[in-house]
């Protein structure tokens, strides 16, 4: 594993090593051969660099993002029924996260375009009693 790894994380200087070897032009199996990454994050921080650049590798999952419903269905219809990769809708439509967009195309398929659709998070509001 390459230093700085704990708990499915990386430190900001493993990231910013990261970035100069995409930078440079390398592909994901460079990256990973260079940093001692698994090849699954390698790839995952290569498809990052080419959405968001140097930004979405450095601040991985340090926010959560709400994707309109609309984009969702774009991103799923073009990677469903056209046949474009992961990579190619993940640059497309802005989307950093391949774990999304894989989760998407997922439960369009299950459930169809209604499992797209926000619903509230947490904890449902205490009602009073009268």
């Amino acid at each position: 594993m390459a230093s700085g790894h704990s708990r499915n994380t990386y430190d900001a200087e493993t990231r910013r090593r990261a970035v100069k070897v995409l930078a440079s032009g390398s592909g994901h199996r460079a990256l990973a051969a260079a940093l001692g990454l698994p090849e699954a994050t390698a790839r995952q921080w290569a498809r990052s660099y080419a959405v968001g650049g140097a930004s979405a590798v450095m601040n991985a999952g340090a926010t959560h993002r709400i994707y309109p419903f609309a984009l969702k269905l774009s991103v799923v219809k073009d990677r469903v029924e056209n046949g474009l990769s992961v990579r190619d809708v993940m640059i497309k439509y802005g989307v950093p996260s391949e774990s999304s967009v894989k989760t998407w195309c997922r439960q369009y398929r299950d459930q169809g375009e209604g499992a797209l659709i926000d619903r509230p998070r947490g904890r449902k509001p205490k009602q009073k009693a009268e």
